[in-house]
């Protein structure tokens, strides 16, 4: 049952309605966009939805079963707001949408609220219209909760459960820190990362920062005081990088300082635009050669990569225990099982010779 204002609900029952139908749009990096099927703009909760007559909808049903209750949204490059290259480049890729009717006559009465949920894949067509699924709440609801024994780790690396310190935070001043949290410190004069210079540091010694930074030293296991708490310099895991020269946009070589790397060693990790057209977005990286210095990614980027444009890069981790080991020295964090008998161990018999 849906709920509503007194004076929508005695509208809707009348023999004549005037009602449109307004759709909110929010992208996961926070901008917002607001349409309406109306045949002039409506403002409506301080927003102004804007008409726009190239979008429409298939019909909403509801049921009270838990299958995935989609919507097909279609429409046309008939506004400035919505553009082929942002579809393209996945901006709008799991943008939260909420629909909802409004008396257009009188909008004042409140909102009947339709479906809220989720942009899905986005087809383009040659002739200028895109078409998306709008997955509703109950698709959350298809997937798996629990976990199953598996010889990999569970963990994604950097997670709250990994503990890798892939990208800490910033250090804070007049901050209480605790031993083990870790920091990055901006010790350079470059942009992006390149102003952390490749080193986060590890709080050895608990307690309060100071009001200002001091100078950091940023010697690997050199320690620095900041106010009651002290911090030794650690070789960060995301590492600063610069395009050289590009290929396409899937395949580019870059300068990346990072003494550790071997062939393969960013392989699987993610790459984070931080300058350029891409700026903000992150890809998975598929492959990676040290002596050349040449990146792959999974899926081309949706705007061209240049030269000069900056990155922050971090090695990939296939789960195993071997590679936790040996790469990250993070055992204590592993959350696999690699010793357990698998399906032939659990199903052989003893031998009779």
């Amino acid at each position: 049952m849906k709920s509503t204002s007194a004076a929508l609900a005695a509208h809707l029952a009348g023999p004549v309605t005037t009602l449109a139908t307004c759709w909110r749009i929010s992208r996961v990096d926070g901008k917002e966009f607001f349409f309406t099927d109306h045949d002039r703009d409506l403002s409506f909760e301080g927003n102004v939805y804007k008409a726009s007559s190239g979008y429409s909808r298939t019909a909403i049903a509801n049921d009270a079963s838990l299958s995935v209750d989609n919507l097909d949204v279609e429409g046309v490059f008939d506004s400035a707001s919505i553009t082929e290259e942002e579809l393209r480049a996945g901006l709008f890729d799991q943008a939260e949408v909420r629909i909802f009717l409004v008396n257009w006559a009188d909008p004042s009465m409140g909102a009947l609220r339709m479906r809220r949920g989720w942009f899905g894949e986005v087809v383009l067509t040659e002739q200028g219209v895109f078409r998306t699924e709008l997955r509703g709440l109950s698709q959350a609801l298809s997937q798996r909760i629990g976990e199953l024994y598996s010889p990999e780790c569970r963990a994604d690396l950097g997670d709250h459960r990994c503990k890798v310190p892939i990208h800490p935070p910033v250090v804070a001043r007049e901050t209480a820190y605790a031993l083990g949290n870790h920091v990055r410190v901006a010790t350079g004069s470059g942009s992006g990362s390149e102003g952390y210079e490749n080193r986060i540091y590890a709080c050895v010694v608990a307690g309060t920062t100071a009001p200002d930074q001091p100078v950091y030293d940023t010697t690997v296991g050199e320690q620095t005081a900041d106010g009651s708490a002290v911090f030794e310099a650690m070789e960060a895991w995301s590492r600063a990088g610069v395009v050289m020269s590009v290929v396409d946009r899937a395949i580019f070589t870059a300068a990346i300082d990072e003494p550790r790397a071997v062939d393969g060693w960013f392989a699987g990790g993610v790459l984070t635009w931080e300058s350029g057209a891409n700026a903000g977005r992150s890809i998975e990286v598929k492959t990676w050669s040290q002596p050349t210095g040449q990146i792959e990614l999974f899926l081309p980027m949706g705007y061209a990569i240049e030269i000069g444009d900056l990155f922050r890069i971090h090695p990939g981790c296939d789960k195993r225990l071997d590679t936790c080991i040996d790469r990250f020295a993070n055992v204590l964090n592993f959350r696999g099982e690699p010793y357990v008998p698998g399906q032939d161990a659990m199903m052989s018999y003893p031998d009779a010779r």
